[in-house]
């Protein structure tokens, strides 16, 4: 079967690469000059020059950084390999270990690595990495007899997969990382990944459907250089959609995600959802102890981790857009106050009734969302709990490193 799959994937390439010979698209994402979904090489360019004349606190954060990738890249060696067809054990958040946090975390962390120091054998891992995750397929759970809707592949692609587009991102210009590479990632990207996280788009209301809605706008952005192409969803029902399209539609379910009015509702499993006025994501506090309508979290269990995960998908999807010109997630909030991203950070930072520090991994998003609001109460629980690990969590991956604050 695997064999059949890659029959059929050089046939779709080859075919692509006629199309692309007739014309080029009218789009910002131009051949051969990466985007920077969460950083620029320009910005990773300033960083090394800045940390190698000694200035804190980027001397210590690339010191930190390479240590935690060279640390990572040990470790991957004794990672079983990919197969091609996935079928995840145990329902795990962690398998593969390449659709882990931590295989996010080294794909990417590997091409920053290669801007700020100039080593080409951490962009050929990154390289290598994306081309074994493209082969793949399939993602169903391991105990069930076929793929269902629902599956923890779903969430795995959306939030362990999302990274490689980051990396793939960052290596555009390198010689080796060819238009041949690219199209097949590109070709995969599409027939694979997009329909299961566009599911989760459009139905989940957790954070399950951010990670989705994010993922899946920005596999369109990245399919942009195809405007002809077609981006199939399969369920909750079918559609096909441009790049274009799709792009505008995902972006538009992230931030009906946070709206509270009952055509919102999606999955939300209790009588209260998206983002309350006083910044409460019931969707999230509802997996702990804690009353979801309360005004404050009482513990540090479940329901406030949760939320902080959910908070973090958020602001990466809010980062992503800042950068393209767009502050609508960063900036989103409804009439009577509900809907906004800086209240959610609030409702767990500077609660009166009970605040909470963001955990090591989850920070880095804070520091992200710092650099935009450039909130005093953020700064002080960036100083107060910081500065947290140089990694990050899922998908606000090292703001420590690439939105450090001064």
């Amino acid at each position: 079967m695997a064999t059949k799959r890659i029959s059929l994937l050089a046939i779709l390439i080859a075919a692509s690469l006629c199309l692309g010979i007739k014309s080029r698209p009218k789009s910002n994402l131009l051949p051969n000059k990466p985007i920077g979904v969460l950083v620029s090489p320009k910005e990773l360019l300033e960083i090394k020059e800045k940390a190698n004349k000694g200035i804190e606190p980027y001397h210590t954060n690339l010191d930190e950084f390479l240590m935690f990738i060279d640390d990572l890249i040990k470790e991957s060696e004794q990672w079983e390999p990919l197969l091609d067809e996935v079928k995840v054990v145990g329902r795990s958040s962690s398998h593969p270990i390449q659709l882990s946090s931590t295989g996010g975390k080294l794909v990417y962390g590997l091409a920053i690595a290669w801007h700020l120091t100039g080593d080409e054998s951490y962009a050929q891992k990154a390289r290598d990495l994306i081309l074994d995750l493209s082969s793949t397929y399939n993602y169903q759970n391991a105990e069930e007899k076929r793929f269902d809707w629902g599956a923890q592949g779903i969430l795995n692609l959306a939030r362990g997969g999302t990274p490689y587009i980051y990396a793939a991102d960052l290596l555009e210009g390198w010689e080796q990382w060819t238009v041949k590479d690219k199209l097949t990632y590109q070709v995969w990207l599409r027939d694979v990944m997009y329909s299961k996280v566009a599911w989760a788009s459009r139905y989940r209301k957790n954070n399950w459907g951010v990670a989705g809605s994010f993922s899946a706008a920005l596999i369109a952005y990245y399919l942009m250089d195809h405007p002809d192409w077609k981006l199939e969803e399969i369920s909750p029902k079918y559609r096909s959609l441009s790049p274009k399209e799709a792009f505008a539609a995902h972006n538009a379910l992230q931030i009906g995600r946070q709206k509270t009015t009952d055509d919102w509702k999606l999955d939300a499993k209790v009588n209260l959802w998206g983002i309350l006025p006083n910044g409460a994501i019931p969707e999230e506090i509802r997996r702990g102890d804690d009353p979801i309508d309360g005004d404050y979290l009482p513990s540090e269990g479940s329901g406030t981790h949760y939320t902080m995960t959910y908070i973090e998908h958020l602001t990466a999807h809010a980062e992503f857009l800042r950068r393209l010109g767009d502050h609508s997630i960063y900036d989103n909030i409804e009439k009577d106050g509900s809907g906004s991203l800086r209240k959610a950070y609030h409702f767990v930072i500077n609660n009166p009734k009970g605040a909470h520090c963001f955990t090591s991994n989850r920070i880095n998003a804070l520091y992200m969302a710092y650099n935009y609001y450039k909130d005093p109460e953020m700064l002080r629980s960036l100083k107060d709990c910081g500065p947290g690990n140089i990694s990050g969590q899922r998908l606000a991956l090292f703001g420590r490193l690439t939105h450090p604050i001064l």
